[in-house]
């Protein structure tokens, strides 16, 4: 009975990977963070130049980023306490926007919705 041809609960499949990449520990932390959006594009950004981290709740997260321009990068989903956490410690690689929810994925699972980059500018002269 162990091989049935229809799904089970003892045919549990494996847990959907994270839409974050992380430096392993035995790894180096890593000097850029890539945010990969559901279209295709990416965009990255030094790790040294985040100078501000705020979580509003478990699916909002904002960082702050100031290098030679000055960026606000929002991200939204859900359950994403534990990747709050890993960019405060600086061990993200990327991060991968899943677009509108869907049936697929679990709803205990962590999920980004939305990457959002804007560029802030100071007082005028």
């Amino acid at each position: 009975m162990t091989h049935l041809p229809f799904p089970t609960n003892e045919n549990v499949a494996a847990k959907e990977p994270k839409p974050w990449s992380t430096a392993k520990p035995c790894e180096p932390l890593p000097i850029a963070i890539e945010f990969v959006f559901c279209d295709g594009r990416s965009r990255s950004f030094a790790v040294c130049d985040i100078r501000e981290w705020y979580r509003r709740d478990a699916g909002y997260i904002q960082l702050s980023i100031f290098g030679f321009e000055k960026y606000r990068v929002t991200i939204e989903g859900r359950h994403l306490d534990e990747l709050y956490s890993l960019l405060q410690r600086g061990r993200v690689k990327a991060l991968r926007e899943l677009g509108s929810r869907t049936f697929d994925l679990a709803e205990e699972s962590p999920s980004i919705d939305t990457i959002k980059v804007e560029a802030l500018t100071g007082p005028p002269n």
